[in-house]
């Protein structure tokens, strides 16, 4: 009796072991083994390392690009220099486009030099301003 004591004890060791595994694949997901899960932390890890450091030096640099950009002139003085250079270049095209519509293509206000052909006539009451009005209305 104790041969199949032991062969049941085995047996039932086994299933023990076989639903331990079952449960633990089903715990681990997507991995085969707990090696195999180990696996994926540590390349994981090590990935994480490899950015943070490349993450450290891009921050190290926006910082030494931020001082040297302090080294440059101020905005305040770049703007007098620019209205400075504005202003000459204004001048210059203005006095560009007069050169050029002076050049003999003037246009004429009044063609043929004829005046006005009636005075204008201003009314003094508000009866004569109703005339005009009705002569202006009738024309």
């Amino acid at each position: 009796m104790d041969n199949e004591n032991k062969d049941e004890i085995t047996a039932t060791a086994e299933t023990a072991g076989a639903e331990e595994r079952k449960q633990a694949a089903t715990e681990l997901g997507k991995f085969q083994s707990v090696d195999a899960l180990l696996n994926a932390y540590l390349n994981l890890e090590a990935e994480f390392t490899r950015r943070s450091q490349r993450l450290k030096e891009l921050e190290e640099g926006n910082k030494a690009q931020a001082m040297s950009d302090s080294d440059a002139p101020s905005p305040e003085g770049l703007n007098t220099q620019m209205r400075a250079l504005d202003e000459e270049e204004k001048k210059r095209v203005i006095e560009e486009y007069l050169k050029s519509i002076q050049g003999g293509k003037s246009v004429p206000l009044i063609s043929g030099g004829v005046p006005c052909a009636a005075p204008r006539q201003t009314p003094k009451s508000i009866r004569e301003a109703g005339a005009l009005a009705a002569q202006f209305l009738k024309k």
